[in-house]
């Protein structure tokens, strides 16, 4: 083989003008077209790892939307519990004075709020 079909593809383009046989030119082109598949595979495996980076990061924020939407949920729950505080144990009059009560007026249960002590709860499990 000559010296010219043991060049790389780069390197034997520049020959291309010169006095060669049919089969050494389809060698060189052949190397060329290989060159160009070689470059072509590694910008779509390139480009599959962007993507599926970005399919990542997506299922990332897809989890986030889901966990902020169910902090959200939660607030009507959140704002009920803060207006037994607001609301009065003793139905009072605009001056403060307690109303009398009607003993027709049907007994609803009133939503409780029911404290646990944090201490005692941690006091129990080391004790465990």
């Amino acid at each position: 083989m000559s010296r010219s079909a043991s060049l790389p593809a780069s390197q034997a383009s520049g020959l291309t003008g010169t006095n060669l046989t049919p089969s050494l030119q389809t060698l060189l082109q052949k190397q060329q077209e290989h060159a160009g598949l070689q470059a072509l595979r590694e910008a779509a495996a390139e480009l599959l790892a962007r993507v599926e980076k970005l399919a990542e990061m997506s299922n990332v924020m897809a989890d986030g939307g889901q966990a902020i939407g169910d902090v959200l949920k939660n607030w009507p729950h959140v704002f009920s519990i803060l207006n037994l505080f607001e609301q009065p144990s003793v139905p009072t009059s605009p001056g403060g004075t307690p109303l009398p009560r009607d003993d027709d007026e049907a007994d609803e249960p009133l939503p409780q709020l029911v404290r646990l002590h944090y201490n005692a709860e941690t006091a129990d499990n080391a004790k465990r």
